[in-house]
């Protein structure tokens, strides 16, 4: 009878300790409640930044033509034969001479060809190319992103002094 006591209150014994190992299947489904609710309010306040930086992303890289326009025209100035006008960059049937070598040089300095990826904004998912265009009279060069949504066409305009 002895030997039965003690069986049963060691048994009483682990049993206590497995009753308080991990959470209750109550306090899992409010902890992941909870956790969604988080991110449910997060994510939407995230969203609209995560599309600002990536906007921000792509109008530096149309600056980056810019710059690369006033480079090239800088680079190449004693070979024009008149002033370069209005082209786009990665177009293979500029016939301006002059055009023709500046877009060459840009092309040197940035990318041989146009990849659409590297712009990854909602305005600019469309892109098909980069068009710059020089005022010579003024000293300013301007860089357009081509196939851009109307509302990101002014925020993927970027003018540089010539």
């Amino acid at each position: 009878m002895k030997k039965i006591m003690e069986l049963l209150q060691n048994m009483k014994a682990k049993n206590e300790k497995k009753d308080n190992k991990g959470f209750s299947l109550v306090e899992l489904i409010i902890v992941i409640a909870i956790m969604a609710i988080l991110v449910g309010i997060v994510g939407t306040q995230v969203l609209p930044y995560i599309n600002k930086s990536k906007l921000s992303k792509d109008r530096e890289l149309v600056s980056s033509y810019c710059t690369a326009a006033v480079s090239a025209y800088s680079i190449v100035a004693g070979e024009l034969t008149g002033d370069p006008t209005s082209f786009d960059v990665y177009d293979n049937n500029i016939t301006d001479g002059n055009n023709k070598k500046v877009a060459e040089q840009i092309k040197k300095l940035t990318y041989t060809t146009f990849d659409a990826t590297k712009f990854t904004s909602n305005e600019a998912k469309n892109c098909s190319d980069v068009t710059i265009t020089f005022d010579v009279t003024n000293h300013k060069v301007t860089a357009t992103l081509d196939g851009v949504t109307t509302d990101g066409a002014t925020a993927l305009k970027v003018e540089s002094s010539l």
